[in-house]
């Protein structure tokens, strides 16, 4: 146990040759393996002898265990010793079609049917699993992992250490078409721009990324994007911004670092989101939010002063019943009066 508390950083409670035979949700302890424990109620479900890692609060003399700060990032290097890649080896397999003018290093894997397209760039230690299909031109970076089915259009740029993940699709053409005044079919306006997609970046399954028009769509280093999340064309997502299931990122959205997008959240166009700003669950944000904003709702606007506006809609009908009762005195009062 001492040598897996030097690894996360944390404080050995018990003896340091303790073994330790593996991690289990706290409904699953045993006496050998350990538990992430962040909460007093899953703390209860796990018996005396079993260890722990967990804040120092949550230890008492009968308890064994690693006393770390932050247990979920305990709970993330742990499971990092015990992941198994799903892929090993390199070469490529009989049914890919590389094109002679792609740049294949030769210590990348290409799985099964996958394709790669004229002047690709396929970096060392790169991945692509079974049925990728990489367009002309594009750049996939060192390390770089791309799931099955993923589909990376022409001249996408992907950086190093980058996971794209199953059926997402990388540079589609952005949605941009011109309303007819005539009544005939919209005009369709030529997607000419590339995306950009920095170092340490995960896209979701069944994502899709939007080229830019004239210029880029930017997804910077260290953003991390849930499944069915679309980004538009041209938007710029700032580092580290984490954007959760089924986001939607209207052309041109600039999003600064650190910011997060709640599930089923939103930008209409041209909206920056301030760094370090979050938008809720659902909301909705068509205009621009400030650095360090927690917002809400549709239209999006701070999150206390929603809260308090829905709190108040939850009384409508009793206001409602409360407003009759008012209308049938004042209409026998006048009926009095007359």
């Amino acid at each position: 146990m001492g040598k897996l508390a030097a690894r996360v950083g944390g404080k050995v409670h018990g003896l340091e040759d303790e073994v330790v035979a593996g991690i289990a949700i706290p409904s699953e302890s045993a006496k050998d393996v350990i538990c992430v424990i962040w909460s007093q109620k899953e703390l209860d479900k796990v018996p005396d002898e079993s260890l722990i890692v967990a804040p120092e609060e949550f230890f008492s003399p009968s308890r064994k265990g690693i006393e770390i700060k932050d247990p979920r990032v305990a709970l993330a290097k742990l499971l990092s010793m015990v992941i198994h890649s799903p892929v090993s080896g390199f070469g490529i397999h009989p049914s890919a079609v590389v094109s002679e003018s792609a740049k294949v290093d030769p210590s990348v894997l290409i799985g099964p049917n996958c394709i790669v397209a004229e002047n690709a760039v396929i970096a060392s230690g790169a991945v692509l699993e079974g049925n990728v299909y990489i367009g002309r031109e594009v750049q996939v970076g060192t390390n770089s992992f791309i799931e099955p089915g993923a589909v990376i259009y022409h001249e996408t740029v992907i950086g190093k250490k980058t996971v794209i993940h199953a059926n997402s699709v990388i540079g589609v053409d952005g949605f941009g078409f011109i309303p007819s005044s005539d009544g005939a079919e919209p005009i369709k306006i030529p997607q000419v721009g590339r995306v950009i997609i920095g170092n340490n970046v995960e896209i979701g399954a069944c994502c899709t990324v939007d080229r830019g028009t004239l210029g880029d769509t930017i997804i910077r280093d260290g953003v991390k994007t849930d499944d069915h999340v679309h980004i538009g064309h041209n938007s710029d997502i700032g580092r580290g911004c984490l954007l959760v299931a089924q986001t939607g990122i209207a052309g041109s959205s600039v999003l600064e670092d650190s910011v997060i997008m709640a599930a089923r959240s939103g930008t209409a166009d041209h909206v920056r989101v301030g760094k370090g700003a979050q938008v809720a669950a659902m909301g909705g944000a068509i205009k621009d939010v400030p650095p360090g904003a927690v917002v809400s709702g549709f239209p999006a606007r701070d999150h206390r002063k929603n809260y308090r506006t829905l709190a108040m809609i939850q009384k409508l009908p009793e206001l409602f019943k409360k407003v009759k009762t008012l209308e049938k005195i004042l209409s026998s009062l006048d009926k009095g009066d007359k």
